[in-house]
């Protein structure tokens, strides 16, 4: 099921206000949801929040529109070009989570370092507790000897 949907573009330059341009665009139910969900949050209507969600993504769209042009002129360029971005994502995104393997293991290392909540080593009973027993077989010396 398609639904038909009123969209009023509108490109505000600081010197010059540019005519708006009304299209009719099939959408899927799903799409028109959301931005019916989008138009509802921000008191406007669903033709306004989808113009200004496609204003918001235009340079995103030239930049689609440019690596279309060219890859139907050059397809070989554009899909070596594609390849070494995707190459570099890889790299980026494996030297980031090796970043965050030291960071937990770092991390890791000093919370076993640390006491126990509450500032008390990890054999002290809770402060609340005053006939509280600590387990004997420790490195700690028993209670009443030095």
């Amino acid at each position: 099921m398609w639904c038909s949907v009123v969209h009023n573009a509108r490109m505000i330059t600081p010197s010059t206000k540019v005519k708006s341009i009304r299209l009719t665009i099939p959408v899927s139910p799903e799409v028109h949801d959301a931005f019916s969900r989008i138009a509802k949050a921000g008191s406007m209507s669903t033709g306004r929040a989808m113009g200004e969600w496609l204003s918001d993504t235009l340079d995103a769209a030239s930049y689609l529109a440019d690596t279309m042009e060219k890859a139907r002129a050059a397809p070989r360029q554009v899909a070596q070009q594609l390849h070494a971005y995707a190459l570099g994502l890889s790299d980026e995104t494996g030297a980031l989570l090796d970043q965050i393997r030291r960071g937990s293991k770092a991390a890791g290392e000093v919370d076993a370092q640390q006491p126990a909540a509450g500032g008390f080593g990890p054999l002290t009973p809770p402060s609340s507790n005053t006939g509280g027993k600590v387990p004997k077989n420790t490195n700690q010396t028993k209670r009443g000897t030095s």
